[in-house]
């Protein structure tokens, strides 16, 4: 699978290529890819600004921005890694025709793990590796999201990865050699919402 500038961008930056695959976003086609960095968000935003660019991106805590040029759209979200100065990049891929269609067709949770009360923006799912990202908000404060999704987590026989204390910027999860990594995040904006990001990989990375 070949991603465009975005990935180059990411990878000379220092990202780590953690995986990729081709997914449907809404239903529409798209490319999907995860970097991790050694740096915490605050301080690779502003050089992922400059590099994709995307001049909505902060780095306080998790954002995403998207930015279209040329008939294409790249899409970030940048959250806060597991370790106090990391970084997970999610990269997405698409036309810009794709994109449109995306944003306007409703989204559908995948995987099975719902978080319950909140209003889901944002899904894709690769059927091949079963790989899903779920983006969605909820009226709950981060810690309280958290804990509520840990509990929808735990109750389908996922268990929590060291560091095992279940944390509002990311917490992992095993189960089997399935893996799922959970984030809750402070508004960004005026709305008050909490955004929570959830991606799960239930197959083999190709």
């Amino acid at each position: 699978m070949r991603m465009g500038r975005g990935a180059q961008a990411l990878e000379q930056l220092g990202g780590i290529p953690l995986h990729r695959a081709d997914v449907r976003i809404n239903g529409q086609p798209g490319k999907l890819a995860v970097y991790g960095f050694d740096i915490a968000p605050a301080t690779l935003a502003p050089d992922l600004r400059k590099a994709l660019p995307l001049p909505e991106l902060t780095g306080a805590g998790d954002t995403m921005a998207t930015h279209i040029a040329d008939g294409q759209a790249t899409t970030l979200l940048l959250l806060p890694g597991a370790g106090p100065r990391s970084s997970l990049a999610i990269l997405i891929e698409q036309t810009d025709a794709a994109h449109r269609k995306s944003q306007a067709a409703p989204a559908e949770w995948p995987g099975g793990l719902a978080y319950p009360d909140a209003t889901l923006t944002f899904s894709a799912e690769n059927e091949q590796t079963r790989t899903t990202l779920a983006i969605a908000t909820t009226l709950d404060a981060p810690p309280v999201a958290a804990s509520r999704m840990d509990a929808v987590l735990t109750s389908a026989g996922w268990s929590r990865m060291p560091p095992l204390a279940a944390t509002s910027s990311l917490t992992l999860y095993a189960r089997g050699k399935q893996i799922c990594a959970f984030s809750a995040m402070p508004p960004e904006n005026r709305d008050g919402k909490t955004r929570i990001t959830v991606l799960q990989r239930l197959g083999a990375t190709p």
